[in-house]
C-alpha cells in the first residue's frame, strides 16, 4: 500500500473522504490523482477539471511529464497550486 493510499486510510477512519490527491514535490513537480479533464495548459498555467472542483497550478517552464485519463506528472518551477 502507498503513502497516499495509507493517509486516505488514516483520515477515513474519521470520517474524510477525498476526490482528489496532490503532492508537492518541493517545488519542482506536482503529481496529481482525479482528474477528469485538461481544462488549459501553458508553459506557465496550467489548470484541470477535478469532480466537484478546478486545479491550478501556476509557475514557470511547467510541463507535463505524465498525463493518463485520471492522473499527471507536473514539472518546473512550481510557485501555486490551488483548488477552488
Amino acid at each position: 500500500m502507498s503513502m497516499l493510499d495509507e493517509i486516505e486510510k488514516l483520515m477515513q477512519s474519521v470520517g474524510t473522504s477525498y476526490n482528489y490527491r496532490i503532492v508537492n514535490l518541493g517545488g519542482k513537480s506536482v503529481y496529481i490523482e482525479g482528474i477528469k479533464s485538461v481544462i488549459f495548459l501553458s508553459i506557465d498555467e496550467m489548470q484541470f477539471q477535478l469532480k466537484e472542483s478546478s486545479l491550478s497550478i501556476i509557475g514557470k517552464q511547467l510541463s507535463i511529464k505524465y498525463l493518463d485519463k485520471n492522473s499527471a506528472v507536473i514539472t518546473g518551477g512550481i510557485i501555486t497550486v490551488g483548488v477552488k
